[in-house]
């Protein structure tokens, strides 16, 4: 709890303290030793709420790459509202060139924010099981935002502000205020930029789409929270579908384009199903008993995914067309059930029971 409750109480304090905790620097570390120099210019700058920078020889592609970086790193520094590059001219010769910065708002409010901000990382920390680094903490961050959050595509704040605070926000808001949170914590996790299918609802896509990033344990994971809002809309169960996915389970549904590159994901140990021993690889009906009776272990409904095509065409045929899915639910709840509903996924080859 001490990391949480140090986190800010003026300006400085909440910079430093991400500045120093060595989870903040993911797209600084993919810049040339140039844009770098540019990136901590800049970082002085936003920081201490400085409006002008003499930008010397930089460039200006290397200036809006170190400035959209940093603001990557950095979701706790929300107030910068985008900058204007100006080049002075002494008898049309250019003389130099500056970097003239726009904040959206001053010291006074910026505190009275991070004090919101503070009480707001208190209330979540609260509801978490564990502020130890790993895999149920940020299971437990995304649960919270799944939870308690809502997308709105009106919502014009794409800071963390708006999710941390008010509860609601688009997908920047979303992925800056996941980011935001695990770094307090401890845990390394940056944006990534791009596109998404809009078979997934989720207003707005088109013009682009921002999730995450994590690394948990040594292995980096894409974690999408607007993507689990959107497939948990109208059901009783979270989804997690987009939790700890891998760069070839993300690319099925996402498109990446990011300013620097990313790691290859390719981990499967926290894949949900995987996880919590839900997935079957050969079907046996004590098989799937047995990923049901782990699957209410854990509070969920009856739920199997299996890993080919084959074990779930077994699956379908002795549960459902031989209706073998009684005795099977007879064996692992008790219950002598005479009709069920449940949901059969094709795509992505997993069974569902609501009962």
């Amino acid at each position: 709890m001490r990391k949480v409750l140090c986190v800010v109480f003026s300006l400085l304090c909440l910079c430093s303290l991400l500045f120093a905790s060595g989870v903040d620097s993911y797209c600084y570390d993919n810049l040339t030793m140039g844009e770098q120099m540019a990136y901590e210019a800049i970082s002085d700058c936003l920081t201490h709420l400085i409006r002008s920078w003499n930008s010397g020889s930089f460039s200006q592609a290397t200036i809006q790459k170190a400035y959209n970086c940093f603001l990557m790193d950095h979701p706790e520094v929300y107030w910068s509202d985008g900058y204007t590059y100006v080049t002075s001219y002494v008898n049309n010769t250019v003389s130099g060139h500056h970097v003239e910065f726009d904040f959206n708002m001053d010291l006074p409010q910026i505190q009275e924010r991070n004090a919101q901000l503070e009480n707001a990382l208190i209330e979540i920390a609260l509801t978490l099981p564990s502020l130890e680094p790993g895999y149920e903490t940020v299971k437990a961050v995304y649960d919270w935002m799944v939870t308690n959050c809502t997308y709105d595509e009106l919502n014009l704040d794409q800071s963390m502000y708006s999710v941390m605070v008010n509860h609601s926000g688009v997908c920047a808001s979303f992925s800056k205020a996941f980011q935001f949170i695990l770094q307090c914590l401890g845990i390394p996790c940056t944006v990534v930029n791009g596109r998404i299918d809009q078979r997934y609802n989720i207003l707005g896509s088109t013009l682009g789409h921002e999730w995450n990033i994590v690394n948990i344990d040594g292995s980096w994971y894409h974690v999408d929270v607007t993507s689990g809002l959107s497939m948990t809309a109208g059901s009783n169960e979270i989804d997690y579908t987009f939790l700890c996915a891998t760069t070839e389970e993300i690319l099925g549904s996402h498109t990446i384009a990011n300013i620097v590159p990313i790691p290859q994901c390719d981990n499967t140990d926290l894949n949900f199903f995987n996880h919590y021993n839900l997935k079957v690889a050969t079907y046996t009906r004590d098989e799937v008993a047995r990923a049901f009776s782990n699957a209410i272990a854990i509070g969920r409904k009856p739920v199997v995914r299996f890993s080919s095509y084959r074990a779930f065409s077994a699956a379908i045929e002795d549960l459902f067309t031989n209706q073998g899915i009684f005795e099977l639910l007879k064996s692992v709840t008790g219950q002598d059930l005479q009709s069920l509903n449940y949901v059969v996924d094709e795509q992505t080859l997993t069974i569902r029971i609501d009962l």
